[in-house]
This record gives structure tokens, sequence and C-alpha cells, in this order.
């Protein structure tokens, strides 16, 4: 995916307790897994297998782009938020089962379509960011109800009866990074929630949303700038890695950027600036934990080992070159997964095309595949 600019940052860490307050000395003490980037070596991708998923291309179900991809319950949920401002549905084979295309302005249509998650009972939760709302539609794609919040945000997670929201607006300024909502009590609280650190500048992000989504009910959440990446859940907000020897810019630094009005200029200075951004593309599965630590000017993609707690680290290029995606997309549990838009005149791709068997009757104009892979590391 392309990097994409987006409002604020994030530059205060939160403790277990979601409690706003100075750090300690020791920021890693509470946290289970600590990564040191300077003893963190670089290998190639190993892999133990790679299943191709060409999804059902008809007129009933064009994707423009897969701009975010969940599975869940056996599905395959891939959004595409601009060209056809619609949720498609695929069963794991890639067979089209139904989309949720309701754009306008009546009683379960949305004006604007920003982002969706899944609910444990296969509910489907669409996000109106134009109109402030929810949009739930049962598992069968049934409009049942609506939720109305009194902010804009960015994007949202469901954690049971809660939703998360990131990056609230009030009036074109950040009002907080991070705040639940219980859906029971119709209640929000803000987890984070500081004036002088909260930027309404705009700063290059390189993924729009906050929250990663893996399998039994693992969501990760990374504020930039942050050594540490939380998981959310049914106990909240956690720490959960902690990523040591960053070169992390001071707030006098980033103050510095924020004062450069030419955006094409900012982002030239912090590219070159060789200062750790952000943490991204968060996925876990029984053995593994991945994400794209956000270092200019280079994208390392980290893979940790949960059973050797050993990390490494593998050049993007070498995952593209090797099964085609630039970057991890999700997780079912047991396997990493990745969406392609195969470019046929790519050599990479060429390659891919020509040596499967299941890719065999693919063509330029049909909807993505999924790669579904295991590292062998």
């Amino acid at each position: 995916m392309k990097q994409i600019i987006f409002f604020s940052i994030l530059l205060f860490l939160f403790m277990p307790s979601c409690v706003h307050q100075e750090l300690s000395n020791d920021v890693f003490k509470d946290v289970p897994i600590v990564i040191d980037m300077d003893s963190v070596k670089s290998d190639s991708l190993r892999l133990s297998h790679i299943r191709y998923v060409p999804l059902e291309t008809s007129e009933e179900c064009l994707i423009g782009h897969a701009y975010k991809t969940l599975i869940r319950n056996d599905k395959i949920y891939i959004a595409d938020f601009h060209t056809a401002m619609a949720l498609f549905v695929f069963d794991m084979d890639g067979k089209f089962l139904f989309k949720i295309s309701r754009r306008g302005q009546g009683p379960g249509e949305y004006v604007s379509f920003f982002d969706f998650d899944i609910q444990t009972n296969g509910d489907i939760y669409i996000f109106d960011q134009h109109r402030k709302k929810i949009l739930i539609y049962s598992p069968a794609g049934e409009y049942l109800r609506e939720i109305y919040s009194d902010f804009y945000f960015s994007d949202f997670c469901l954690v049971n009866n809660k939703m998360y929201w990131s990056k609230l607006i009030e009036r074109g300024k950040m009002f907080a990074n991070l705040a639940v909502y219980d859906m029971e009590n119709k209640k929000t609280n803000f987890i984070l929630k500081d004036k002088k650190f909260l930027y309404d500048s705009d700063i290059s992000d390189f993924n729009i949303y906050d929250f990663y989504f893996s399998p039994d009910s693992i969501i990760y959440y990374s504020p930039k700038f942050s050594e540490i990446i939380y998981s959310i859940g049914e106990n909240g907000v956690r720490p959960a890695i902690g990523v040591k020897n960053l070169k992390i810019p001071s707030e006098d630094i980033i103050n510095a950027w924020l004062q450069v009005e030419d955006l094409s200029e900012r982002s030239r200075m912090i590219g070159n600036s060789r200062y750790f951004i952000e943490n991204a593309y968060i996925y876990e599965t029984g053995k593994y934990i991945t994400f794209g630590c956000m270092r200019n000017p280079v994208q390392d993609i980290l893979l940790y080992n949960k059973h050797t707690k050993l990390a490494c680290t593998v050049l993007q290029y070498n995952c593209f070159s090797i099964i085609g995606i630039d970057r991890v997309k999700g997780s079912t549990g047991k396997e990493f997964f990745g969406v392609i838009d195969f470019i046929p005149n790519n050599g990479h791709h060429k390659r891919i095309l020509a040596s499967r068997e299941e890719l065999k009757h693919w063509k330029e104009d049909d909807n993505p595949v999924i790669v579904f892979f295991n590292p062998d590391m």
C-alpha cells in the first residue's frame, strides 16, 4: 500500500492501567517481549509453505483496491473504501459470498466508508466518518442498527461490548489519541488526552490504521515514536512488545519539523533524519510475531520467533521477490497472509504467475489474490 499522509502524531506512552503518567527509568520493566535492535541480525526469508487464493471476479464483485482485509469465521472480508465504496465477503477458497454496498443517507446507508471490523458473533460494523456513525449489519449483510459518535475519529476496533477509537478530532484539532466507548453503558473514556502531546499538523504515516488484528482476540496498537507496542483485549490496554535502542526524535526536533509549512520539504527532512517513526503492520501466528519497524530511510521487517525468543530483520525487497507482496496484511492464527494486485509486466510477478497452477487463469483485470504463507526461521 502506498504511504498515506494523515493527521496527528502520538508522542507519549501509557502504562498498563491506561493512566497517563511519567515514564520510569526502566520503560521495559512490565513488557513481556523485549527486542534489542542492536542485537537483531538480518536474514533471508525462508518459508515452509505458500498458498495463493485468487478471489472470484464478476460484475457483482469488482474490487478497485483492497485497502483493508480481515479474515474472521472462515471468511475473507475486503474493504474498497474509494472505487466501489463497498465491503466484499468471500469464503476461504475465494468464492464470492455477498457484499455490503449501501451508499446514501437513509437507514442502513453510509455517505463515506472509512473502516470496518467484525464482532465475535459475526456482526459487521462499518464506520461512516462523514456522519460520525457506526452501521451494524448481520453476518449475512442485513442492516440491523447504528451507533452515533460525538467525535470524528480515524479508525476503530471491537473488543466484546467495547469499541476503541483512535485519533479523535474536535473542531479540526486532535482531542485525544485513544478512547474506549462502552456500547452497553454508552460512555466514552479518554485514555490519552494531553494537549502538549497532541498535534493537528500533518506527518508521514506508513499506515492510516492504528489497530492491527490477529486471531484469538489479539489486537495491537502502536503509538508513533513509541518504544512500546500495546495489546488491546478484555483486560484493556497492556504493554506487549518493547523495542530497545531506537533513535527516537526529541520533542524539540519534532516541533522543528512541524514548523516547516511545505509538506514536501517536511517529508524530505523527516526522511533524511534517520529517526525512528513508528512500528506498523503488527501481526501474530502461533509461532511468530511480525511487524515493520519504520526507521528512515530503512523499513525493517522484523520477525520474532516466540519459541526461540529470537528476532531477525528481513529486507522488504526480499519478501517481495519471493512471494510478491509488499508487506504482511494479516494473520489467520496459523499463517500470515498478504494481498497481491499482480502487475503482469513486473518480472517477479511474471515468475509467480507462470509457476503457480492456481494462477494459470488469472487475468490483469481480475480481483486481487490472497497469498497465505508460513515462515521457517
